[in-house]
């Protein structure tokens, strides 16, 4: 799997203090004069500004190229509604070649779950090619192939979208996959704009990987699930 940030917003904090701004003070100069603000008071701005009302957060988008991921993510990633999206298409993409299978860290750990799911590609394979020679178009073979079919998908997001994607699938919860696309997500975005850390990570990156890691090692379960439910929902609310 790999995130890059292909686009973004570019003088992204000027941006948004004018955004915010205008809400009280609507001047043809404004833009230009934050511009000339200092970066202290820049930055001070922008600690404000993350934590008041989030709409001018929409003006800034930040696009993503994710590679190599399964389509079950993909399928998890869409339902962010305020999003827009490209995808690799298997309608009219042949796999007759071969397709690659995304395993799951717990698979990559199985020497006997990989042996299973490489009979599984290969079998996938050879039906999905008996149906093209049978005379089954592209569209209609792809049922074959499985959720874990790689792919690749193009998003954008305004800050206010990343910033809730961050903050409810960053949890143990959440697919292992998926977690680690919002963490290249995350740092892709930090390393253009460092001071959106105040916007994705308000209570700083804090010990609830440390929890998570617990119930990963100690707990299973309905205990493990009911301890990271309630890690969730401390994320959501923004607790320390």
């Amino acid at each position: 799997m790999k995130v890059t940030l292909i686009s973004y917003t570019r003088n992204a904090a000027e941006l948004l203090i004018f955004t915010k701004s205008t809400r009280l003070t609507m001047e043809p100069a404004l833009l230009e004069t934050i511009f000339q603000w200092s970066e202290e008071r820049k930055t001070e701005e922008l600690k404000y500004i993350a934590n008041t009302i989030k709409s001018s957060w929409e003006f800034v988008d930040y696009t993503f190229l994710i590679e190599g991921v399964s389509r079950a993510m993909a399928n998890q990633l869409v339902r962010t509604r305020q999003a827009s999206y490209a995808q690799q298409t298997l309608r009219m993409l042949s796999k007759e070649d071969g397709y690659e299978y995304v395993p799951t860290s717990k698979n990559v750990a199985s020497p006997a779950a990989m042996a299973i799911i490489e009979r599984h590609t290969a079998d996938t394979l050879a039906a999905y090619n008996a149906l093209l020679a049978a005379g089954q178009s592209v569209e209609n073979a792809r049922g074959v192939l499985p959720l874990a079919t790689a792919t690749n998908i193009v998003a954008k997001f305004n800050l206010r979208t990343l910033s809730e994607i961050v903050k409810s699938r960053s949890g143990g919860r959440t697919q292992e996959e998926y977690q680690e696309v919002v963490r290249q997500m995350s740092n892709a975005t930090l390393k253009v704009h460092p001071w959106t850390s105040d916007f994705l990570f308000p209570q700083g990156r804090s010990y609830f990987d440390d929890i998570e890691a617990f119930a990963d090692d100690r707990l299973s379960g309905p205990d493990r699930a009911a301890l990271l439910k309630i890690v969730d929902k401390l994320r959501a609310e923004g607790a320390k």
